[in-house]
């Protein structure tokens, strides 16, 4: 499986929601185009679709087969050219496409009425516009700034260099600053480090028919449950992943 294949399926099943690759590519509201295993491409973008971002920000902080941690060892510290009074925050990756997310005060911005459009799907549909298993984003989270690494193979690192007692938190991780603080960076397959604002998550909706077997995305892990579907017809429905 390439990497950008296993770093959208890793993400998918950490959180629920689909992840934009490269990471630092834009999605927006609207667009549609297919779903290539958890990869989306998207190839148009339906306009007047209106959505509101929620009144809340959130945080996307995690690592999958990945480790971050401080490192204050003098030789460590001085193989790495670290100033005086710094130290070094490491990541190390365990297996290919292992991550290191991060990503504070996220906005979700969520299309206001899937009936409204879902019905103008149908009618695209009905004038032979519309391709059965085109999905369209309904859902992104735009972030000011953020940290997304992925590793091309295993033990892949990065190293930075922080201020001592420096902590290991989302809002550290994401205002890194790769020109300045970036040390070591070896194995890593993509990279997005303290950079904004950027749209790295994302949800999909699919129309469907109840007269047909369309198939099912295995992609309703993660601690975001998705919503549930929107019946339209007698035979259609739009289902959000």
């Amino acid at each position: 499986m390439s990497i950008e294949q296993q770093y959208a399926s890793q993400v998918r099943e950490q959180i629920g929601l689909f992840a934009t690759w490269l990471p630092n590519e834009r999605i927006d509201i609207g667009q549609y185009g297919p779903v290539n295993g958890a990869l989306f491409r998207p190839e148009k973008r339906l306009t007047g679709v209106h959505a509101s971002p929620a009144p809340a920000t959130a945080t996307y902080d995690f690592t999958i087969n990945a480790d971050r941690a401080i490192n204050t060892e003098a030789k460590a510290l001085a193989d790495a050219g670290v100033t005086s009074g710094n130290v070094l925050l490491e990541v190390h990756f365990q297996k290919e496409a292992a991550v290191t997310f991060s990503a504070p005060d996220a906005v979700v911005t969520r299309v206001d009425d899937l009936r409204a459009l879902g019905e103008k799907l149908l009618a695209l549909k009905s004038a032979g516009e519309w391709r059965r298993g085109d999905a369209i984003v309904v859902e992104v989270v735009t972030v000011p700034r953020a940290t997304i690494i992925a590793s091309q193979k295993s033990g892949a690192e990065v190293k930075f260099e922080v201020a001592a007692h420096t902590p290991v938190s989302a809002g550290v991780m994401a205002t890194l600053n790769e020109s300045n603080s970036l040390r070591i960076s070896k194995g890593v397959g993509a990279k997005v480090i303290g950079e904004g604002p950027l749209t790295p998550l994302f949800r999909l909706a699919f129309l469907k028919s109840h007269l047909f077997k369309d198939p099912t995305l295995d992609y309703r892990l993660g601690a975001q449950p998705a919503p549930p579907r929107v019946e339209l017809t007698a035979e259609d429905y739009l289902e959000v992943y």
